[in-house]
């Protein structure tokens, strides 16, 4: 009787929905997340790559036209033959009009991006360089620039990694990887995402205390602030001299990071949208004067009509016109959503731009996402950066978004209102007897908010200010 020998292979069958991005929408996400700035270096690349592409703005230098039809048909010609045979030769579409070295094409995206922000303060610039010459490839170069636009003046990475992943159409590995790289670069701590990261980011491998530094940070912050070394001796097993070294040690750290590059530097900014009085109400304007208002040259749409026109010829400027097109279409949606966050950013906020920053109101990014049918992670990547001029100043889009408390009164306090009383109140205080986060907690019930001393202490780190007994003046 012969052995049977069985084996068993099963196959199962599942449905899984996933959603996909088209080239279109990443770029209609790119457009709208980038500020102006980075998106007039948008347009210049999008012109050299795309000859059907000019500009109708007046104020803008217009693209050279042929001297006599007969000339110019001969030039356009000859330059379209050239792209032809480019194409032909295997070119990408991203490599035309561009140099042929791989190479050369990639450092010169990395300079336009550099260039791009000039609207930015020396910290991003800082940082931006460092990164196009430690970025390994374009991809990690593009991943890499998201975490440094999510990068507050603080030092802190404020934009959470899923939505840089949704943004950059990559997975939360990358973006990790990304961000990794980036908080290798001076100042030591910066991108970090809390104190903790932050603390231990510029905890040097090399000190001989690593290890109990590195418990200190991990373990007994609260104790720290607390100053309960008896506490931290014990847990440690460490008598009370060594830890007020290793506590030393951490207070000559930089808790925030970014404030130690940029100093007095100008922070220049160019609003995206502006409120302005209108009567008893506010109204809404978009400024196109920074961004060039673009349309596709006559001259290739009479060349796509004209029979004589080459076949191969012909295929090629249907797909450039299909892409001018398309990032038309994404400038005039990036210019229509702005517009509607601004709008109804003025209509939430009539008190404030009628009477100032404590009138704020609380208004969070879900509110604005469900009244234009989007995300609230892209309503946070299309704010992020951006700027609006209001009676009140000029302010990041970010300023009005917040949460809030609701005073004895019933009336509504943001968050941001708050973090502005705390401000007032520290200014107005005794140097020599600062208030601690549970003097400033009572302070702030007595004014009928009812928030809890670890809001206090957060608000207050936000603020750059430092605890109470740093800011002592003996």
């Amino acid at each position: 009787m012969a052995a049977g020998v069985t084996q068993g292979f099963s196959q199962e069958t599942g449905l899984k929905q996933e959603q996909t991005l088209t080239s279109q929408q990443i770029q209609s996400l790119n457009i709208l997340f980038a500020p102006v700035m980075e998106l007039q270096a948008i347009i210049r690349q999008a012109m050299e790559q795309n000859p059907v592409l000019e500009m109708e703005d007046p104020e803008y230098e217009p693209l050279p036209q042929p001297e006599s039809p007969e000339q110019g048909n001969d030039d356009m010609q000859e330059s379209l033959e050239k792209l032809l045979q480019m194409t032909a030769a295997g070119a990408e579409p991203g490599e035309l009009l561009l140099p042929q070295d791989p190479s050369d094409d990639i450092e010169d995206q990395r300079t336009k991006m550099f260039e791009s922000i000039a609207d930015r303060e020396s910290l991003w610039e800082h940082l931006f360089s460092q990164l196009r010459f430690a970025a390994p490839d374009e991809k990690m170069f593009r991943i890499g620039s998201a975490v440094i636009e999510g990068i507050d003046e603080t030092g802190y990475l404020r934009t959470h990694p899923a939505d840089i992943a949704m943004a950059e159409n990559c997975s939360m590995e990358e973006v990790e990887q990304a961000l990794k790289l980036v908080q290798t670069f001076d100042p030591p701590g910066i991108g970090a995402r809390d104190l903790k990261e932050c603390l231990y980011l510029q905890l040097n491998p090399a000190d001989p205390d690593f290890e109990d530094l590195k418990t200190l940070i991990e373990q007994h912050l609260e104790d720290i602030a607390g100053n309960r070394l008896t506490s931290i001796g014990k847990s440690m097993e460490l008598p009370p001299e060594a830890v007020q070294i290793l506590i030393g040690k951490i207070k000559k750290f930089n808790p925030f990071p970014g404030g130690t590059v940029g100093g007095t530097s100008t922070h220049y900014v160019i609003p995206e949208a502006e409120i302005v009085p209108d009567g008893e109400e506010y109204k809404v304007i978009v400024p196109e004067r920074e961004i060039p208002r673009l349309r596709i040259s006559e001259f290739y749409l009479e060349m796509l009509n004209d029979p004589e026109t080459r076949k191969d010829a012909l295929e090629y400027l249907k797909e450039k016109i299909k892409n001018a097109r398309e990032l038309m279409e994404s400038l005039e949606k990036r210019k229509t959503t702005i517009g509607k966050i601004a709008e109804l950013i003025a209509s939430e906020q009539f008190e404030f731009l009628k009477n100032g920053v404590e009138f704020l109101r609380p208004m969070t990014m879900k509110l604005i996402a469900d009244k234009l049918a989007l995300s609230e992670s892209t309503i946070s990547r299309a704010v992020s950066n951006k700027y609006i001029k209001t009676p009140q100043g000029v302010f990041e889009f970010r300023y009005f978004f917040s949460g809030g408390f609701t005073a004895e009164d019933g009336t509504s306090v943001s968050s941001r209102g708050v973090q502005e009383l705390i401000r007032e109140i520290v200014e107005g205080e005794d140097s020599r007897k600062p208030l601690s986060d549970s003097k400033l907690t009572d302070l702030l019930v007595k004014r009928g908010i009812d928030i809890s001393r670890r809001t206090v202490a957060k608000y207050r780190e936000e603020l750059g200010i430092p605890a109470s007994h740093l800011r002592k003046v003996f």
